[in-house]
C-alpha cells in the first residue's frame, strides 16, 4: 500500500518517454531509472496484494460466519470506496487540469473536457481506489459460492472420498515449489489482456479483473495449505525463487530495450520482428509476477518471525495513506514541474533539479503528510475505526 506513493510519484518522470502524457501530465525531466523503479514495483505489487487479500479472506471465513464477513467487508471496503471515491471524483480532475495547463481557470477546464482524456486507466471517477471495487467483486463471488459449495458437499450423491482425492490432486498441482500452473494461468490472462490495464467501472475489463482474481484465489487456497508457506521460507526454495526472479527480470529489461530499439528503427520487417519479442516479454512478465510474489512472501516470513509494534503501526496507517496519497503526489509533482519549467526552482535554490531529486522530495513530503494526518486526525477517530477497527490510546 505504501509503495503506491513511490509508484505514482515516478509516473510524471517517464510518461512522455512511454507515450502516455495524455493520461498523466509529464515533467520536462524524464528518467529511465524511475521507469525501472516503477516497472519492478508494478510487476508484483498488485498480484501480491490480491494474493494476501485472498489468504485473509479465507482466514476470516474460517473463524467467523459468512454474514459477519459480509458486514465487515461492507464497513472496511465498500464504505471507504463510496466515501473517498466521491471525494476523489471532485478533487482529482482539477489537479489533472493544473498538471496539463499550469492554471485553474474556466478556459483550462474547457480545454480539458474538449480533449476528453481517457480516465479508464486509473479507475475512472474513483481513481486509484479501483482495487476496492475489484475486492468487492471478489468478496461477492466468495460469499455467493461458499453456501453453494457447502450445499453441494451435503448432497447424498457426492462422494466425500472423491472430493478429498480431487482436493489433494489440486493442492499437489498448484502449491508446489515450481508454480507452473499459476504461472501459466497468469501468462494466459496477460496475453488475453493484451496490455489493456484500464479500470472502467462498467463494463468491466474482464481480463484485468480475472488477473487479480487469479492471485486472490491462489491466496484463498493457500490458507488451507499454510504448510506450503514454511517451504517458501526455506533457504533452498527462497534462494531458487530469487535467483530465478532476478535473472528473469534482467532478461525482461533486455527484451524491453531490444523492442524499443527495433520499434524505432526503419529497417524492413521491423514491426514483424517485434511481435515475437513482445509475446516473449509477456510470457516472462507473467512468470516473474508469480516468482516475485512467492519470493517476497517467503522472504518476509523468514525476516519477520516476531511481532514488531512499529511495523504494525505502519500497516495500520497504510490504508489511510494510500487513500489520500494520489492527490498529494500529483499536486506536488505537477507543482514542481511547472516551477522548474518557469525556472523558479533553479533561481530559488541555485541548483538544477533532476527528475530523481524531485521524485525523492515528493515521496518524503507525501509520506510525512500521510503519517502525521493518520496519527493526529485519523487513528483514534471514527475514520480510523472504519479503516482499521478501534484503536485505544496508550
Amino acid at each position: 500500500m505504501l509503495l503506491g506513493i513511490v509508484l505514482h510519484a515516478t509516473l510524471p518522470y517517464f510518461s512522455r518517454l512511454a507515450g502516455f502524457e495524455h493520461i498523466w501530465p509529464a515533467d520536462d525531466d524524464q528518467s529511465v531509472l524511475l521507469f525501472v523503479v516503477f516497472d519492478v514495483i508494478h510487476l508484483w505489487r498488485m498480484p501480491t496484494f490480491f494474493l494476501m487479500a485472498g489468504f485473509f479472506t479465507h482466514l476470516v471465513l474460517a473463524r467467523r460466519s459468512t454474514s459477519a464477513f459480509v458486514r465487515d467487508r461492507l464497513k472496511r471496503i465498500a464504505l471507504p470506496l463510496v466515501l473517498f471515491g466521491a471525494v476523489m471524483a471532485v478533487i482529482v480532475p482539477p489537479i489533472w487540469v493544473y498538471g496539463w495547463y499550469g492554471i485553474l481557470s474556466p478556459e483550462a477546464f474547457q480545454g480539458w473536457t474538449s480533449d476528453t482524456p481517457d480516465l479508464d486507466s486509473s479507475g475512472e471517477l474513483v481513481a486509484h481506489l479501483w482495487f476496492l471495487y475489484y475486492l468487492m467483486l471478489m468478496y461477492a463471488a466468495v460469499a455467493a459460492f461458499r453456501p453453494l459449495i457447502g450445499h453441494w458437499r451435503r448432497r447424498p450423491f457426492v462422494r466425500r472420498d472423491g472430493l478429498a482425492t480431487l482436493g489433494r490432486i489440486l493442492n499437489l498441482t498448484i502449491y508446489t515449489r515450481i508454480p507452473l500452473l499459476l504461472a501459466a494461468s497468469a501468462v494466459l490472462l496477460l496475453i488475453v489482456r493484451a496490455g489493456d490495464e484500464s479500470k472502467p467501472l462498467w463494463p468491466l475489463n474482464w481480463p484485468d479483473v480475472l488477473y487479480g482474481a487469479l492471485f486472490f484465489l491462489y491466496g484463498y487456497g493457500l490458507y488451507a495449505r499454510r504448510d506450503f508457506i514454511e517451504r517458501l521460507r526455506g533457504t533452498t526454495t527462497l534462494a531458487a525463487l530469487w535467483v530465478t526472479a532476478l535473472a528473469g527480470y534482467l532478461g525482461h529489461l533486455e527484451l524491453l530495450g531490444t523492442i524499443d530499439v527495433m520499434s524505432q528503427s526503419q529497417l524492413p520487417g521491423g514491426a514483424e520482428a517485434v511481435a515475437p519479442l513482445q509475446l516473449a516479454d509477456v510470457i516472462l512478465y507473467g512468470v516473474l509476477s508469480v516468482l516475485f510474489s512467492l519470493g517476497l512472501i517467503g522472504l518476509f516470513e523468514r525476516l519477520l518471525r516476531i511481532p514488531r509494534r512499529w511495523i504494525r503501526w505502519l500497516a495500520d496507517s497504510s490504508y489511510w495513506i494510500y487513500i489520500i496519497h494520489l492527490p498529494v503526489v500529483a499536486l506536488l509533482t505537477f507543482y514542481l514541474a511547472h516551477l522548474d519549467r518557469q525556472g523558479w526552482l533553479e533561481r530559488l535554490t541555485g541548483v538544477s533539479w533532476s527528475a530523481e531529486v524531485k521524485f525523492l522530495i515528493v515521496c518524503v513530503v507525501t509520506g510525512l503528510v500521510g503519517i502525521v494526518t493518520y496519527r493526529y486526525l485519523v487513528r483514534y477517530t471514527p475514520i480510523g475505526t472504519v479503516l482499521n477497527g478501534k484503536r485505544v490510546r496508550e
